[in-house]
């Protein structure tokens, strides 16, 4: 999941550069704007560059349904990677998380190999749509390839 979801930043950042309309996905300029955001400052950007641009360049019409699937990819990323994985008695991997939204809310639930694959092929599949959407191709994931 790490591996990916670092593929998913490094779209994003190029995803900037271009719809910011520098020639290079690697320009300092942009890459200085990337350093300085978290996560969700750039997700912003990619939206807002789509708000600015999308009567030009029609194919960006999809935006919306693309930044729907970062955010999915995101949440389901963090959950494996911001809470605590342990072995239960039963030898079982439980993952523990808590919420204190008004009231703290506490959970453990059971952790299965496919669930980390599941949150897995979201990221993958928010990086291929972000990919696609910038480059107006029809790039489908690796495992459709």
């Amino acid at each position: 999941m790490v591996s990916v979801w670092g593929s998913l930043e490094s779209t994003i950042a190029m995803a900037i550069a271009k719809l910011a309309g520098y020639d290079s996905p690697l320009d300092l300029r942009a890459l200085t704007m990337v350093a300085h955001s978290n996560f969700q400052q750039r997700v912003d950007i990619v939206s807002a560059l789509c708000v600015q641009l999308v009567n030009d360049f029609s194919h960006l019409r999809t935006y919306e349904g693309v930044v729907k699937k970062i955010r999915a990819a995101q949440s389901a990323r963090n959950k494996y990677a911001h809470n605590a994985l342990t072995v239960n008695d039963d030898g079982q991997v439980t993952i523990s998380y808590m919420s204190a939204r008004g009231v703290l809310k506490t959970s453990v639930e059971l952790v299965r190999l496919a669930d980390i694959k599941e949150a897995t092929a979201k990221v993958h599949e928010a990086s291929v749509a972000l990919y696609a959407l910038v480059t107006n191709s029809d790039l489908k994931p690796m495992w459709e390839r």
